[in-house]
């Protein structure tokens, strides 16, 4: 149900692959990373154009796959959380998680009382096996929230921020944390390195797993060599992207080859 499977690659370490969606939205993408064995997907809404329409599309069509999709909201507000998990997401990913009010108020929008403030409601209500506690305790115990880490002040403060059982893991926002380092997107700095291994350190000494955002496959081997099994592996229109060059690339290689005959 929702993250359950998420949940517990992710708490055993076990590799765990997922994918972000910020510029295309399309439900049939999520089967396609279903068949071809990614673990999850998250929907950028924190960079993105898409809409509660379009939020509420891709967690249904996750539901009935059986596919988790974590929501990115714009920020770590109460009123936006809650309107996301309305949604039927299966989780959260929270950027530029800094301060425990913004802890407080991610608590506060995805569970409903007594440990949260969020009220039942939203399409996602009839996905529901009940309405009563125990069919709120199966949902709540089946979402998947990690919060992400970006910037100096989040890491200085992380011990305080993610110790909660409800908290699954930590995330890494490797750009902007580089940005804010004054590295400007020099993402394997030495300064920028240490900083990221210092998280992954800290969430492992608290019982948490740590996660990584990668581009490459050159990427994700410098941090899997470096304990990270929790990979969000790219951005669905860079993959694109990447693939396109490569291809494109290699097609005049082959022609001019044939042309020089």
């Amino acid at each position: 149900m929702l993250a359950t499977r998420l949940k517990s690659k992710v708490h055993n370490r076990e590799l765990t692959l997922g994918i972000l969606l910020t510029f295309d939205y399309w439900p049939g993408y999520l089967e396609i990373f279903k068949s071809e064995g990614l673990d999850f997907a998250v929907l950028d809404m924190e960079h993105s154009s898409a809409d509660l329409r379009t939020a509420e599309e891709m967690c249904r069509t996750a539901r009935l796959l059986d596919f988790p999709l974590l929501i990115r909201p714009e920020a770590a507000l109460y009123h936006l959380i809650r309107k996301y998990m309305d949604m039927g997401a299966a989780g959260l990913m929270v950027p530029w998680t800094e301060s425990r009010d913004q802890v407080r108020a991610i608590r506060e929008g995805a569970f409903i009382p007594p440990k949260g403030r969020r009220g039942p409601g939203g399409p996602s209500i009839f996905a529901n096996r009940g309405l009563d506690r125990q069919g709120w305790d199966e949902v709540e115990s089946s979402l998947f929230i990690t919060t992400q880490f970006e910037s100096p002040a989040g890491i200085e403060d992380m011990a305080s921020l993610i110790p909660h059982d409800w908290i699954d893991a930590a995330m890494l926002g490797p750009y902007d944390l580089s940005l804010n380092m004054g590295r400007w997107s020099h993402m394997d700095h030495p300064e920028v390195v240490a900083a990221i291994q210092r998280v992954w350190r800290q969430a492992r000494d608290m019982g948490k797993n740590c996660g990584m955002v990668v581009g490459t496959l050159e990427q994700a081997g410098f941090w899997i060599d470096r304990g990270f099994s929790f990979l969000i592996c790219s951005e669905i229109s860079n993959m694109v992207r990447h693939r396109a060059r490569e291809l494109v690339g290699r097609i005049r290689e082959v022609h001019a080859e044939a042309q020089a005959k």
